[in-house]
């Protein structure tokens, strides 16, 4: 899933009062712009979203699946599961181990995209089980077993971590902060073709 690649600008808008008569009223004064983000707010931003690159990044190169037969498909499919749970997993425990976030409401945002990637671990550990227990001696069973699979990792679809980008979106000083950041830099000018992070590439074709 990549992440929707929309601005962290804030955008204002701008009321127009038309007046039949008399003077139109003064506009509201425009907002105060939010607090300069400093060095540590922009390390920090760049620390977060370096962990979320550092999943997507990860999906490219996921170990290939082998389709010579059913039961190196089965292994090699496993192996891809265990790798992707894995990192799912060792970004929770990024996020999770990130310090105190010097900018006000850092810390919820933080919280709410590890809690994001705690139902994508959770997920691709149920996928893992599943293909444990794919049957590649028996043409139905394996057949069914991959379809079980792919309805297991359909589930990463569930998981909406654009909401929980949404909370920084909305904090300004932290919104400002990841737009200095170099590390988040890919969020505003996504490379085409990039996988989704949190969705590990579906399960295959079976072989004929």
């Amino acid at each position: 899933m990549r992440f929707r690649a929309t601005s962290l600008a804030a955008l204002a808008a701008v009321p127009l009062a038309l007046s039949a008569c008399g003077t139109a009223p003064a506009p509201e004064p425009a907002p105060a712009p939010p607090p300069a983000a400093g060095p540590e707010g922009i390390e920090w931003a760049g620390r977060l979203c370096g962990l979320v690159n550092d999943f997507s990044a990860s999906q490219k190169n996921l170990p290939a699946v082998d389709k010579a037969n059913t039961e190196a498909m089965k292994n090699s499919v496993v192996a891809r599961l265990d790798t992707a749970t894995k990192t799912a997993d060792g970004t929770v425990r990024g996020l999770q181990e990130l310090p105190p976030s010097p900018i006000e409401g850092g810390d919820q945002v933080s919280q709410g995209i590890a809690d994001g990637f705690v139902q994508i671990r959770d997920v691709l550990e149920g996928a893992r089980a599943k293909a444990d227990q794919v049957d590649p001696n028996d043409k139905q069973k394996f057949t069914e077993g991959m379809t079980a699979l792919q309805g297991e990792l359909q589930k990463t679809s569930q998981v909406d971590l654009n909401s929980k980008f949404g909370a920084l979106e909305k904090n300004p000083q932290l919104a400002e902060a990841a737009k200095k950041a170099p590390g988040c830099q890919p969020f505003f000018n996504p490379a085409p073709a990039q996988p989704a992070p949190g969705q590990p590439a579906p399960a295959p074709a079976q072989p004929g």
